[in-house]
């Protein structure tokens, strides 16, 4: 159920990111037709690009369609693939862990300094960065827990999943 409910949240998001998004670049291009440019779409959209790249980075580790090259570990005995498998995942919380701390710094950082063009703080750029983060230490964490029962959730197949 929580599952579910995560996936829907992370629909919605994308969704809502994605049509801001176009609708900030649409508003700056027709707006530059009219010889009247907004001067805030391009900014903005640059900002929901940014934003929209880190949703990403979460629907490709919690769909383990992110890139893998698993030629090797595939021809391994199953004892060692798991081990392999728990292996790449520490090595992935480490990452995430150094994203959570750079991205909440960067947050800090940047919060006191205004967008050029919007009276919005410049850290909401980097607010991405820590959630993507915790994301992905909860997914290896599950992927850790799967690969000591033994078990390895299977990569799917290049275009066999939904949207």
């Amino acid at each position: 159920m929580l599952h579910a409910l995560s996936e829907r949240l992370i629909r919605i998001a994308a969704v809502i990111l994605v049509m801001g998004l176009l609708g900030a670049v649409v508003a700056g291009v027709v707006s530059r037709l009219f010889n009247r440019p907004v001067i805030w779409s391009e900014e903005l959209a640059q900002y929901l690009l940014v934003w929209t790249g880190f949703l990403g980075l979460i629907i490709a580790s919690r769909r383990r369609s992110h890139i893998r090259i698993d030629v090797f570990i595939n021809r391994l005995p199953r004892r060692l693939r798991l081990g392999w498998e728990i292996l790449i995942q520490v090595a992935m919380i480490v990452f995430a862990l150094a994203m959570l701390r750079y991205g909440v710094a960067l947050i800090g950082r940047n919060w006191d300094v205004d967008w050029v063009t919007l009276p919005l703080s410049a850290g909401l750029l980097y607010v991405p960065i820590p959630i993507a983060a915790a994301t992905l230490i909860i997914q290896a964490l599950i992927e850790i827990a799967l690969a000591c029962q033994g078990r390895i959730a299977a990569d799917p197949e290049p275009g066999t999943q939904p949207l």
